[in-house]
């Protein structure tokens, strides 16, 4: 029997709101940065926002000013953080169900980073931002970003041709939401519409 294909979101979906503003905070306070390149960073989310830069160099952006430059020390700030998060209602109520089913193959997909998403979800496949590292261990920039058709093209890319369900709160899903025969809208925690 093929298993069921069954997707979540993460930010505003299983989780209340955007963990990668709330992750580029906590580390500003673990790192003293300087005030001017917050300032800056809430202009280029303004950018980002009318689509004159894209949200994966917003992020790319961010990721330069507020985190660690080395891959083991982000990773640790990573681990850190995921402790902080705290998930919501359609986590308890939906997602719980499904996690403990073996029928069912389930993913998280999400522009997060998969540093924290893997620790949040050990042993669920995790489709996430990840990062470029040269030799030495240094993070060079962004690979993959899933947002908009990008999350759609490495849903594709892991050979699912069609989700069975797909739980987000995002517009920018619609891509992903077209390769589902359902999608479930989701605000503050709670499904508040469903489409096939």
């Amino acid at each position: 029997m093929e298993k069921k294909i069954v997707v979540f979101d993460f930010d505003k979906t299983l989780l209340d709101y955007d963990s990668t503003l709330i992750f580029y905070k906590f580390c500003i306070k673990k790192r003293k940065i300087p005030t001017a390149f917050i300032h800056l960073y809430y202009l280029l989310k303004v950018f980002s926002k009318l689509k004159i830069i894209s949200v994966k160099k917003e992020k790319e952006i961010g990721l330069y000013f507020f985190c660690p430059k080395k891959f083991e020390e982000f990773n640790k700030i990573c681990r850190e953080f995921s402790k902080t998060l705290k998930l919501n209602n359609l986590y308890k109520t939906t997602f719980i169900q499904f996690y403990t089913n073996p029928n069912i193959r389930l993913i998280v997909a999400s522009a997060s980073y998969t540093c924290y998403l893997n620790i949040l979800f050990p042993k669920i496949e995790v489709i996430g931002t990840t990062l470029r590292r040269n030799k030495l261990g240094f993070i060079k920039g962004i690979e993959d970003h899933p947002f908009n058709s990008e999350k759609a093209k490495l849903i594709l890319n892991k050979g699912i041709n069609k989700i069975d369900e797909f739980y987000t709160d995002s517009l920018n899903d619609i891509y992903t939401s077209n390769i589902s025969n359902k999608t479930f809208w989701i605000k503050a925690g709670r499904i508040v519409n469903i489409t096939s």
